[in-house]
């Protein structure tokens, strides 16, 4: 079963002579262990594409399908409740909440919804962190953390819960390049070693190497790149 199936995703904003197709009938399909690196310029449609296989942002049209789940038929609550227990996220900012330690911003995901932080919550937490290299940077503040350390930490918390899609926006943007080397071959052997997919995006010619497959979208249409980046 695929990890992401997206077929004629069209997503438009605006209405009548003010629409921007930024999306415009998408077709891909991301297998259950793939990392699949997405390319393209600026206002391209990179962001909208991860937002909507996120189910973040439904489709103005189309299907998409995480896991086999058809997530343009759920309502919103479900929908929150499938993008928890389903798609963990690594946003381009970090995006820590700033006044959790390190553990907490893992154990916060499982709150969403309401799911309770019980003891295998926090042992799956310490594991995460221990795997991250991180176990001894548990209890601090992301304003003790360097940018490498705040990075993992927030691979960590996307694979808090057993995902079947991690979606990764430009990992590298913030670190220089020993630094990105080590995030991104820690995110392969984290979302390889899981057998989880994944699509990253990014403007770093760096991080081409990492994925299985290179995918360029150019005004909102996905042009496939020859397979065999790396395996």
């Amino acid at each position: 079963m695929a990890a992401l199936e997206m077929h004629k995703a069209r997503k438009v904003y605006g209405t009548d002579d003010q629409q921007v197709v930024a999306l415009n009938d998408v077709d891909l399909t991301v297998a259950d262990d793939e990392m699949l690196i997405l390319v393209g310029p600026s206002g391209s449609g990179k962001t909208t594409l991860l937002t909507v296989a996120g189910a973040l942002l439904r489709p103005t049209s189309g299907s998409v399908k995480v896991g086999g789940t058809e997530i343009t038929d759920l309502d919103d609550k479900a929908l929150a409740r499938f993008r928890r227990d389903q798609v963990g996220f690594v946003f381009q900012s970090v995006n820590l909440v700033p006044f959790l330690t390190a553990r907490e911003n893992l154990l916060v995901v499982r709150q969403f919804g309401g799911a309770r932080v019980d003891a295998d919550a926090k042992a799956r937490a310490d594991q995460l962190l221990e795997e991250l290299g991180l176990g001894d940077r548990a209890g601090n503040l992301p304003s003790q953390l360097s940018g490498g350390q705040k990075q993992r930490v927030a691979i960590g918390r996307a694979l808090m819960n057993d995902p079947s899609l991690v979606l990764v926006d430009e990992p590298t943007s913030a670190l220089d390049s020993e630094l990105g080397q080590q995030v991104m071959n820690l995110l392969r052997r984290e979302i390889k070693g899981r057998g989880v997919a994944a699509i990253i995006v990014t403007h770093d010619d760096r991080v081409l190497e990492f994925g299985d497959r290179q995918v360029t979208i150019v005004d909102g249409v996905l042009e496939t790149s020859p397979a065999g980046l790396s395996a």
